[in-house]
């Protein structure tokens, strides 16, 4: 559980760079105007990078405390934003 939770938070804190580059990028999704979906398609974007910056955080914490099973369910939180990210995507054609 040890290796595992350090390889999730490597892997994470790696993914932490382009996160923020895309949600940098994300006010041009109001381009083609402000509607629904574009509205949670951006909140979606942008709590990428900010929930990877505190989970991050509170998994180090944890995992210094040696709770290290905690810390790797901590490190995998924000795939749960991009889980949502991807679904979104797909099924926002209908939102207005």
């Amino acid at each position: 559980m040890k290796l595992a939770s350090i390889i999730v938070n490597i892997i994470a804190i790696i993914g932490f760079i382009p996160s923020v580059y895309m949600a940098l990028f994300s006010p041009m999704l109001f381009d083609s105007g402000a509607t629904t979906r574009t509205w949670i398609l951006f909140s979606l974007v942008v709590s990428i990078p900010v929930s990877i910056l505190i989970t991050q955080i509170i998994s180090w914490i944890l995992f210094f405390k040696g709770n290290y099973t905690w810390a790797l369910g901590m490190g995998l939180t924000p795939l749960i934003f991009l889980i949502l990210l991807a679904i979104m995507f797909m099924i926002s054609e209908s939102l207005t």
